[in-house]
């Protein structure tokens, strides 16, 4: 289909259709996100076939756009209030893993999977993809405690499902391995201390030596993503692990903007929109509806238990902590999309075998898994943009009110 078109005629209509359908979409009050998806939707091979999904160039586009999403998201993150909040990231990022995981584990049982899919089907929900981001970023939340809280538990969530994942497969494949399990958390030990410190400070001394143009800080900042993402897949986990890390990392040797700004123009021009234009290439709409015709049950399962138990996770955090139930909702809202991690680990568990030739996972469970990614990519950002907007609305109003109040009170005193 459109084979006729040159490479020339596709990036321009594709440039086009990134171009217009975000702000077409933020006119109706949805996330301009979604307009990227449903550009890929529209231009991938499902509909008219614009955009090839098996084109190595969009591949590799894709592939940096999704390492540079999570690289931002970790660069933005506040270091002195994540270091005020460390406690409360990791128990919230244990909650909101161990609780849908819970839930999924009784769902594969009551679905009649075996306890080591329903492991796998587990640790396809626990984790999240930060979708929200900029949203948050626009409606000047990233600061605050809650939100702070929400995107920091993402590595918990991310490392721990990659983890269980690694070790379910390796379990149908060739059976339990007690030191293929040391082995793994011996390297994530190390892991996770080399890219924060080790990345920290090989960054610092290459801007130093090297980072004498902006060109040659792009390529230094690519290069340590690419090295911490490659580093992440060795030791079997998602590259977007290896990315929010780094970019933590980063944060720590430059404390500032420096060399950024060019990637960042970069990423978001070019990478970070293909990346959710090669979401929307997987969206095929009328497969989609035979799962939902087919599999009910298993696509109201995941959802359900995805929902109850990332719900679940935000009220108790709020409940501990004393937060008010709009930033308990805007947790929840952050912690819903399924994306980068839910699809590789529902392909890994289709691909994985075991001696006899049986799969994990078979097809029309990961059919099932990617409605369950389109109806939480849409329906997450879109409650993030209410909820998270009353919540910025209500902190305008509060400062508005102290600002008058104070200028109330200095009038008095001079008079």
């Amino acid at each position: 289909m459109n084979d006729h078109l040159s490479m020339m005629t596709r990036l321009a209509i594709g440039l086009a259709m990134v171009l217009w359908l975000p702000r077409l979409m933020e006119r109706f009050r949805v996330p301009g996100i979604l307009g990227f998806i449903l550009a890929g939707v529209i231009l991938g091979p499902g509909l008219t076939g614009v955009l090839r999904s098996d084109s190595e160039s969009i591949t590799l586009w894709a592939e940096l756009g999704k390492l540079l999403f999570m690289f931002f998201v970790g660069f933005e993150i506040d270091l002195d209030k994540f270091n005020q909040a460390r406690s409360k990231s990791a128990y919230f990022g244990a909650l909101t893993f161990a609780l849908p995981f819970a839930a999924a584990i009784f769902l594969g049982w009551a679905l009649g999977y075996g306890w080591i899919a329903s492991v796998v089907i587990g640790s396809i929900i626990a984790s999240h993809t930060l979708l929200a981001h900029p949203i948050l970023a626009r409606l000047g939340l990233l600061e605050r405690e809650s939100v702070l809280v929400a995107i920091s538990g993402t590595i918990f969530t991310d490392i721990a499902s990659m983890l269980v994942l690694a070790m379910a497969v390796s379990v149908h494949e060739t059976g339990f391995s007690w030191p293929f399990l040391i082995t793994q958390l011996v390297e994530l030990a190390v892991y996770v201390p080399l890219v924060l410190f080790g990345l920290s400070k090989l960054a610092r001394k290459l801007i130093i030596h090297f980072g004498d143009t902006a060109e040659s800080r792009v390529c230094i900042l690519l290069l340590l993503i690419a090295m911490a993402a490659e580093m992440a897949r060795m030791i079997h986990l998602e590259g977007i692990v290896g990315a929010f890390l780094v970019g933590i990392a980063v944060k720590r040797a430059m404390r500032g903007k420096f060399a950024i700004e060019q990637l960042e123009v970069l990423a978001k021009a070019l990478f970070i929109p293909t990346f959710f234009l090669a979401t929307g290439f997987l969206i095929d709409l009328p497969l989609l509806g035979r799962t939902l015709i087919s599999r009910p049950g298993v696509v109201v399962g995941l959802v359900g238990a995805l929902a109850v138990g990332k719900y679940s996770a935000a009220w108790l955090a709020s409940r501990r902590w004393g937060y008010p139930a709009i930033e308990s909702r805007l947790m929840f809202s952050i912690t819903i999309p399924q994306m980068a991690a839910t699809l590789a680990s529902a392909v890994v568990g289709h691909q994985a075998k075991d001696a006899s030739g049986t799969r994990l996972l078979e097809q029309d469970f990961v059919n099932a898994v990617l409605v369950l990614v389109v109806i939480t990519c849409v329906v997450g950002p879109v409650l993030t943009e209410r909820w998270g907007g009353l919540l910025a609305s209500d902190a305008n109003r509060s400062q508005t009110t102290i600002a008058g109040c104070s200028s109330v009170a200095t009038d008095i005193e001079q008079t």
